[in-house]
């Protein structure tokens, strides 16, 4: 029945793409261009596919570095296709504020493609749906606007398809945060591991295993497909390096480090030696915060009270929709059923002066994310002097915290061995890993990345 529906799906999209090839033409795109750049200055056009613009998160802040960059040498003109509601100059202060970039609105247009319901995650045959979602909203995007360089920021890849097929001379560039779908989520499925994507009711069922196996090797397949509709693929760790070069084997891969605020965290000059812990990351389910309200209550239990009660995690981070709200009330609910809100404080949607406050109140940073692609929050944390704890994998494991510069762990034992651990250390131990992380922070700054980034 699902290949039935997926090769239904495929012939309906081939008669639309066929359809809405025969409608295009270079000298309509010409029209929808003048109508947003009337400068006279004949330049080529750059369109950045970025949906959510305005979430203020990693993804974002590499977003708004590059379109710096590229008004810098004033080579384009450059439009971002948005789902955001808000309108567009809000948007740019928003990125100016948060990221420290000085984005001039008089050269960058959005182009308003609002259909978030074909992005946003389906509870049931999740990848297929986005897949099909994805081409979708690629459609409406060339329609609306066509542009002689796409270059998707955001982890769209099945929009390639379609602006490949449509627009055979555009040139198609990624930036690749993470893969559509990994080798070691099929691994998680062979090992029948309960993940966040990867429930109970999966893992206790050999056929239902089976077929969710058949299910991610195939599109798996169809994911490497996409590597073969780009020019090249930027990547932004060593991980996804790994991944993406198993995956796109033809495609040219250029390891390009995401920007990190790191100049407004180095100001800091002193160290505090109170036990408080930051948490700097989005609120969504891969973040795993659940687990950091159990590390705490650990140590709450474990610990000598005049001990423990000096214990402080401020969690901090952003929402982007209604799930992520939903999540962060869970998160609350939680913390408060288990009496611990003397212990642990949440922020989100935090303006950078507040965010840049309370990094550097701290004493340890916390990041719980297993197969973090990079992570850009814990190179901020090192750069404001904290010691960082993070799951022993992918961007801590081999790019940020490798060579002893923070502690790597497995588990809820781990996690909170290592806070403990740190709470021992001297303080002349304290401050060999605060300058180590600090001088490790240094080599993912913004402007090394601007450096870098070219087309």
């Amino acid at each position: 029945m699902l290949i039935c529906c997926a090769l239904f799906s495929i012939i309906i999209l081939s008669c639309l793409i066929f359809y809405k090839r025969i409608t295009l033409s270079k000298q309509r795109a010409q029209r929808k261009q003048k109508e947003y750049f009337e400068t006279g200055i004949s330049k080529q056009t750059l369109a950045f596919l970025h949906p959510y613009c305005n979430a203020g998160g990693g993804g974002e802040k590499v977003l708004m570095c590059m379109i710096e960059k590229l008004q810098k040498q004033q080579k384009y003109h450059i439009v971002i296709y948005s789902a955001e509601e808000v309108d567009d100059q809000s948007i740019i202060d928003k990125a100016n504020q948060r990221f420290g970039t000085k984005i001039n609105s008089e050269e960058l247009k959005f182009i308003p493609i609002l259909k978030r319901n074909l992005l946003e995650p389906k509870k049931r045959f999740t990848l297929l749906c986005q897949i099909f979602g994805q081409m979708i909203y690629a459609l409406k995007c060339i329609n609306k606007f066509q542009p002689d360089i796409f270059l998707d920021s955001t982890g769209l890849p099945f929009t390639f398809f379609i602006v490949r097929l449509l627009l055979p001379n555009v040139r198609v560039i990624a930036y690749v945060h993470y893969p559509f779908i990994s080798t070691d989520m099929i691994s998680q499925v062979e090992k029948k591991e309960a993940k966040y994507n990867n429930d109970d009711e999966i893992t206790k069922s050999e056929r239902k295993t089976k077929i969710k196996l058949w299910y991610y090797k195939f599109l798996f397949f169809l994911f490497s497909l996409c590597g073969r509709m780009v020019e090249f693929a930027y990547v932004n760790s060593t991980w996804t390096y790994n991944h993406m070069k198993q995956t796109w084997k033809s495609t040219q891969l250029v390891k390009l480090f995401p920007p990190c605020q790191v100049e407004a965290f180095l100001k800091r000059k002193q160290f505090t030696n109170q036990f408080i812990i930051i948490s700097f990351a989005q609120f969504r389910p891969e973040k795993q915060h659940l687990l950091q309200v159990e590390i705490i209550e650990a140590l709450v239990e474990r610990l000598p009270s005049e001990i423990s009660q000096s214990i402080k995690l401020y969690m901090i981070g952003s929402c982007r929709n209604a799930d992520d709200e939903l999540l962060f009330q869970t998160i609350q609910d939680t913390i408060n059923r288990k009496n611990l809100q003397d212990y642990i404080t949440m922020y989100k949607n935090l303006p950078f002066q507040d965010i840049q406050k309370l990094l550097t109140s701290g004493m340890i940073g916390l990041h719980t994310m297993e197969y973090e692609h990079f992570g850009i929050t814990m190179v901020e944390m090192l750069a404001a002097g904290l010691i960082v704890i993070a799951h022993n994998s992918a961007g801590p494991k081999l790019d940020i915290l490798a060579n002893d510069i923070g502690f790597l762990c497995e588990n809820l034992e781990d996690y909170v061995l290592s806070v403990v651990r740190i709470m021992q250390l001297t303080d002349e131990e304290r401050s060999r890993y605060q300058l180590m992380g600090r001088k490790q922070a240094v080599n993912f700054s913004d402007e090394t990345f601007k450096d870098l980034f070219n087309i």
